[in-house]
């Protein structure tokens, strides 16, 4: 049967601790809890938790998977991997690239979206980071004035009918992090370029599209986000920043975190009215509202996912000088001409421990057609065809038969699975085979999961690798 997908490429694991970004946590991570209780502040479980499970993701003395080739007998060992949201740029990738490969093929209908970016006043910004019932109503607030201004602009007989709701769809995307390293709560909402007309007699919805918003209706739209926010919510008082304040506390190691005001310089007058190029501006607001993606470009949909859905840190941009300083490339230069940021080790981290967002924190929320509980989801929300498995004693659906059920629902490969499994994922977005053997191109399969620390020791003395776990350095005496 021919694969749908592009030629595989020949598979290297990452050395998940060859990297400066792994060196330093390992080397400042103990002195920076050191200077922490030395100072008398707390930091929260998931933080520790968080900065221990990095420095175990992908070392194979930790864990791993064991795949063989089932006609010569190769093995493959794959280490764990942590999870986790905040430091780790590999499992960040690979969220970012399993969320961006969901949206597309089971979620997106065949319309056109645009994203909106709305960035928080400074202070709001740490109560936002740190509360997420907060979040949760600052977001829809700002989808309800979007969905009325979109709901304002359909015309026609059809939409003025008592019998027919004009309903839309939007996904949030919510990025805590700035291009320095600093904590800037925003939020990137995908969301469909126009209206759907719902009928309650069970219809199928037809979507109608709209004109792209103007400068007026932008500084509309921001007005009304504005007005309902500061009627939930005052923002300001010192006693709203919990952690993140306690975290910013500490001796002079934790001077205050002032990561925007370092980051962006001080914080914009409000202006009369609204001001701005390509958005707007009011009350510390600021939206944009200037990039669509039209509805045959699934390509540039899938694009625009990653963006919106990318991770805090980026590995490739940290460094670490000659003098122990650490620098992060920015994405752009500032206009004072300056293209990284200079920090020492202990701020590096500090600004990593603001960026990790708390449990039970959703960074992707789903509105309108989308949400869980709406009557219309089932038909607009494309439902390609999965492989269930009822027994759960069977394994997970293959590759290959991936492959098969894809090429009947007319789907890519991998939206048959529950969910994307390691091996398709990296086919779909590199073009890398992973589970194809590298020395008769047959294919591997896993055999075994090793988590017991004797097996573990055995296996990797054996192969002449490295056996013991990392151990981060001990901190450094004070004095």
């Amino acid at each position: 049967m021919p694969c749908s997908l592009p030629c595989p490429s020949p598979y290297t694991p990452r050395a998940a601790t060859d990297t400066v970004l792994y060196d330093i946590v390992r080397a400042e991570l103990e002195p920076f809890f050191a200077a922490a209780r030395a100072a008398e502040v707390t930091l929260p479980p998931y933080v520790e938790a968080e900065l221990r499970a990095f420095l175990r993701c992908g070392v194979l003395a930790c864990g791993f998977g064991r795949a063989r080739c089932q006609a010569c007998g190769f093995d493959r060992l794959v280490p764990f991997s942590c999870k986790r949201r905040g430091v780790c740029a590999s499992c960040g990738g690979r969220r970012m690239n399993e969320t961006a490969a969901e949206q597309v093929t089971r979620l997106w209908p065949a319309v056109p979206v645009r994203q909106w970016v709305l960035s928080l006043p400074w202070a709001l910004r740490l109560p936002v980071a740190r509360d997420p019932g907060l979040l949760t109503k600052v977001s829809r607030i700002f989808f309800e004035a979007v969905r009325d201004r979109l709901r304002q602009r359909v015309v026609g007989v059809e939409a003025a009918d008592e019998g027919v709701r004009r309903e839309i769809g939007a996904v949030t995307f919510v990025q805590r992090f700035g291009s320095a390293l600093n904590l800037n709560p925003h939020l990137h909402v995908l969301v469909v370029d126009g209206v759907f007309l719902c009928r309650e007699d069970g219809a199928t919805p037809r979507f109608v599209p709209t004109p792209p918003p103007t400068r007026r209706e932008l500084a509309a739209v921001l007005q009304t986000v504005a007005a309902r926010v500061a009627r939930i919510q005052k923002v300001g008082a010192d006693d709203d920043l919990g952690p993140l304040r306690s975290v910013a506390a500490a001796r002079g190691t934790f001077t205050r975190m002032r990561d925007a005001e370092e980051a962006d310089g001080p914080a914009p007058r409000e202006p009369e009215g609204f001001r701005g190029g390509a958005g707007v501006e009011h009350a510390g607001f600021n939206l944009h509202a200037g990039v669509r993606v039209a509805a045959d470009d699934r390509t540039g949909l899938e694009r625009l996912c990653r963006y919106v859905a990318r991770p805090a840190v980026c590995a490739e941009r940290v460094a670490l000088r000659e003098d122990g300083t650490v620098t992060y490339r920015l994405k752009t230069p500032r206009r004072s001409g300056e293209t990284h940021r200079v920090m020492r080790p202990e701020e590096f981290l500090a600004r990593l421990v603001a960026l990790i967002p708390p449990p039970r924190f959703p960074l992707v929320r789903y509105h309108g057609v989308f949400a869980p509980n709406s009557p219309w989801r089932g038909a607009i929300v494309p439902g390609p065809r999965r492989v269930h498995h009822r027994d759960r004693g069977r394994p997970r659906a293959s590759v290959a038969r991936c492959e098969a059920a894809a090429s009947e629902s007319g789907v890519n490969a991998g939206v048959c699975l529950t969910r994307w499994d390691w091996a398709t994922l990296l086919r779909h977005v590199w073009g890398v085979d992973a589970l194809a053997c590298p020395r008769c191109e047959g294919r591997m399969r896993f055999i075994a999961v090793i988590r017991d620390r004797a097996v573990i020791e055995r296996i990797l003395l054996h192969l002449g690798l490295p056996h013991e776990p990392p151990r981060a350095a001990r901190a450094r005496d004070p004095c």
